[in-house]
């Protein structure tokens, strides 16, 4: 016979692109024309015996083969030999075999590049296959290498007795291949049963034998899937656009270690994933169910015509767009694509699937996973008790044991999204209200919106209510006394009302606590923290560039003007000490402090932020809060000024200034501020349930 070379072979392994990972896909090509050959004996009645392939794994043992089968498993694998006893390498099929991308068996997925696969992993093939050519029985055996012709030591003659069947054998891995390659027996049986697992599950594979050259070790993989990878498979068809897909979920014990989806082409694992970040219930341990004492690991298998069509030539990946990994695409991207069938909408609609065939499991795992959440958030994140009953599924779908430090994050991840999508659905009523032509389609439409904008304004209230006592609970902490003997500085004391050193137009609302000590306090018009007189871009006196205010807050008149610049209604001077000071003298005190803030501002020369000057006299309100602990030194002075007067509670000073300015004046100690503003706030706390002391 004339064997003409169809392409430089050479080139062809060359070209031909495939991972170190992935040196099993050799011996995988292998087992799969192998399983087609005896398929295809069977059809034309050529095998009066069952389909079987026995593969055998040769290693490298060197001088220590009896040491026993442990070792033999665990030595470095140097060839590979295939048995089958299907059709064999008759006419048809080697023309197919000598033709470079040959479509001979492209009907049962064959892509015609199976040996280059193999010559990728292996320096060579060593063929021998006996077949029936009419009424003869023949043989041929050759070596197929990485060389242009690809055919050495081409051998054909005609026998008198034998059976039909190839051996193949894979000789010399490569060094790239052997080191990523499984070494144990029972691992690489593992991997063969797990790409071929939809041939087993469809009972369309012969008997598959797998031993060690030398070593009494067998495993039959039929009956180590009928063992330890089959119980209750289940299936169900689901559709991407036009095209329709399968999936077979199966249960698989010991081999496996993860939940996983499997992406296949021709009934042959392609792409596998993991399940867990898409079914987080599942998740990392296997799972043990009361009516079987065994644990497992479910594994999805998707199969269709479409992922039949698309898969790539090595067979390592599909030639179809993968889409947005997270399956979230771009708004305004699928519209253009609506009718493109992605990788990511196939995973979505199989992950779907999966959660069809097992709500039973999984409703129970998030019911059990919801007792346990429920009691934490009423308790203490009452704020997120709305998103409970709001977005129950989505809550459902978290993450099993998380710590309510996390919890909390991902409970406000899905709150935020939630208060956005009300919005949206608020600005689409508005634009439908255009278009409504009666009061009942509106009604309908308003009170499907209004029930979800009353829970998110419970929702932010709840929200801010929280915050308050996690401040007031912060605060107490900062009062007391540090492990060596000294209190917190002034400075975090101050920054807990309000950030030191900036400008209320600088900082979030939800960052000012002036509640603290008024509620009024919260709405001003301009406020200056800790910013010395000569810095501070809404006031610039004349004398004492460097004296400096914790807080000085301006408020505009409430009563109405026709005049542009109106004048201020009244300041609010707060100052902070340090807690437990006791260093008070008659030329430094915060009371005397706060008079020199005063006088700077009746100077005439304070100008506001437009640079115009502030209308003020002696006759304009200042509020005066003086937030500090009452030692000794500084009721010496107090005592010593006559003017103060103890508060209702016994606890602070105040005084009615009206001499020199006009004046309220508060000396509050932190206990003080502490005891009023929970009181304030008792009410809101009893009802979100936060009162614990």
């Amino acid at each position: 016979m004339n064997i003409i070379p169809r392409s430089n072979i050479a080139n062809k392994v060359r070209n031909t692109k495939l991972p170190t990972t992935k040196g099993l896909m050799a011996l995988f090509e292998v087992i799969s024309n192998s399983i087609h050959a005896i398929n295809e004996a069977i059809e034309k009645d050529l095998l009066s015996d069952n389909g079987k392939i026995s593969i055998k794994v040769v290693r490298n043992v060197g001088l220590l083969k009896n040491e026993g089968d442990l070792f033999i498993d665990s030595s470095p694998i140097t060839s590979i030999i295939v048995q089958d006893n299907g059709i064999g390498l008759n006419e048809e099929n080697f023309k197919s075999f000598l033709e470079s991308d040959s479509d001979h068996k492209i009907q049962i997925g064959g892509k015609g590049v199976g040996r280059f696969v193999c010559l990728k992993v292996f320096e060579k093939i060593k063929i021998k296959s006996i077949f029936t050519e009419g009424d003869s029985l023949q043989e041929r055996n050759f070596v197929y290498a990485n060389i242009p012709q690809g055919i050495d030591s081409y051998n054909e003659l005609q026998i008198q007795n034998g059976s039909i069947g190839t051996s193949v054998e894979l000789c010399n891995i490569k060094a790239e291949f052997e080191k990523k390659f499984p070494r144990s027996l029972a691992d690489i049986a593992k991997e063969i049963v797990m790409h071929f697992q939809l041939y087993f599950i469809q009972k369309n594979v012969p008997e598959i034998v797998l031993e060690n050259d030398g070593s009494s070790t067998i495993i039959i993989l039929n009956n180590l899937f009928e063992r330890e990878f089959i119980n209750d498979v289940n299936d169900k068809p689901f559709n991407v656009g036009e095209e329709n897909f399968t999936l077979y979920l199966s249960k698989s014990y010991n081999n496996v270690q993860s939940h996983k989806i499997h992406f296949c082409a021709h009934n042959r694992s392609v792409i596998d994933e993991g399940l867990y970040k898409r079914i987080i219930d599942l998740g990392k341990s296997p799972i043990k169910q009361e009516d079987d004492s065994r644990e497992f690991y479910y594994q999805a298998f998707v199969i269709g015509n479409f992922l039949d069509n698309n898969v790539d030539t090595e067979r390592v990946g599909f030639i179809f767009p993968k889409g947005e990994e997270d399956g979230e695409e771009d708004e305004e991207e699928n519209e253009k694509q609506a009718e493109d069938v992605t990788l990511a909408k196939i995973r979505r609609r199989a992950v779907e699937t999966i959660e069809e065939l097992l709500s039973t499991y999984l409703n129970q795992v998030r019911t059990e996973k919801m007792e346990k959440y429920r009691p934490l958030v009423y308790d203490k994140m009452p704020q997120y008790r709305a998103v409970l009953s709001k977005r129950e599924n989505e809550v459902k779908k978290l993450q099993p044991n998380l710590s309510p430090e996390k919890l909390d994050i991902e409970l406000y991840k899905i709150d935020a999204k939630w208060k956005q999508e009300v919005k949206e659905k608020g600005i689409e009523l508005i634009d439908k209200k255009k278009d409504i032509t009666n009061l009942k389609e509106f009604k309908e439409l308003y009170n499907s919106y209004i029930d979800d904008f009353n829970e998110v304004g419970k929702s932010e209230l709840a929200r801010y209510v929280v915050h308050r006592k996690a401040v007031l609970d912060l605060f107490d902490k900062l009062l007391a006394q540090k492990e060596n003997g000294k209190f917190d500085n002034e400075d975090i004391l101050h920054s807990l009302f309000f950030p030191i050193r900036t400008y209320s137009d600088e900082v979030p609302y939800e960052k000012q606590n002036l509640w603290m000590l008024d509620e009024r306090l919260t709405y001003h018009t301009f406020l200056a923290s800790d910013k010395s007189f000569s810095s501070n871009k809404n006031i610039k006196p004349a004398e004492n560039p460097g004296d400096r205010t914790d807080l000085i807050i301006f408020n505009d008149a409430f009563a109405f003007s026709t005049e542009k610049q109106k004048p201020f209604n009244s300041f609010t001077i707060v100052e902070f000490k340090k807690p437990q000071r006791d260093d008070y003298n008659d030329a430094e005190n915060p009371i005397t402090q706060v008079d020199n803030y005063i006088f700077d501002l009746l100077d005439g020369k304070v100008k506001n932020r437009e640079g115009r000057f502030i209308q003020i006299d002696k006759n304009t309100p200042f509020y005066i809060y003086i937030v500090c602990d009452i030692t000794p030194s500084l009721q010496r002075i107090i005592d010593k000024r006559g003017e103060l007067h103890p508060t209702p509670d016994g606890i602070g000073y105040f005084a009615y200034r009206n001499a020199s300015y006009s004046a309220y004046i508060e000396i509050l100690p932190f206990e003080k501020v502490m005891s009023d503003a929970k009181k304030r706030n008792r009410i809101l706390f009893d009802k979100l349930g936060l009162l614990n002391d």
